[in-house]
């Protein structure tokens, strides 16, 4: 199929939507490809193994574009604590557009899958993993303590996934606001223990 890439990327950028919006196991195929507007039998030309396949590349693709906008609010220099205001003001806007109906792609699969598919838990630990190691460098880059900013970053990954949760529950995007601001306080303090080195 020459036009396999296409179909194969509609398919997925429709499953991603879906799974964010509804969550896993209310997604049907059919359903992904009627959204995909790609031709009948294609979904499983592209993706042999069904569901599961789809939800482990559908991790993956928003694990790519997580990571790829998150690079490039950091490509600035930006410390770490403002690259998640940004980021997080940026989510803000989508949700508020969606009607909070969106949330994170990989969290609803999660949810419903770690326990019984290994390949997308593992898959969406690599996510949190890369996410994270964008954090930590911008702060490593700005003197805070490697062992520290990998921490803090991850527990800042943590409270982003956890406010998106909150978001759709409060419908509003204050959740967000108060993460970004929890986030500058966790930065903050790491980067105090920095400086004081590690006596405060």
């Amino acid at each position: 199929m020459g036009n396999a890439p296409k179909h194969r990327q509609a398919i997925l950028e429709a499953a991603v939507r879906l799974f964010r919006q509804q969550g896993y196991a209310a997604t049907g195929l059919s359903e992904i490809l009627a959204a995909s507007g790609a031709p009948k039998g294609s979904l499983y030309y592209y993706f042999p193994n069904g569901k599961a396949e789809i939800g482990l590349a559908a991790i993956e693709l928003a694990a790519e574009k997580v990571a790829a906008t998150l690079s490039a609010l950091a490509a600035n220099g930006a410390r770490p604590e403002k690259i998640v205001a940004r980021y997080l003001d940026m989510v803000g806007n989508w949700m508020r557009q969606s009607a909070y109906a969106d949330g994170s792609p990989i969290t609803t699969i999660v949810l419903e899958m770690a326990s019984r598919d290994d390949k997308i838990r593992e898959a969406a630990a690599d996510a949190f993993r890369r996410w994270a190691a964008i954090l930590e460098h911008a702060a490593v880059e700005h003197g805070c303590e490697p062992t520290q900013a990998a921490e803090t970053a991850r527990v800042t990954i943590a409270l982003i996934e956890g406010a998106l949760i909150q978001c759709r529950v409060r419908r509003s995007v204050d959740p967000l606001s108060e993460a970004a601001a929890q986030v500058k306080i966790l930065f903050r303090e790491t980067d105090l223990r920095r400086r004081c080195g590690h006596s405060c």
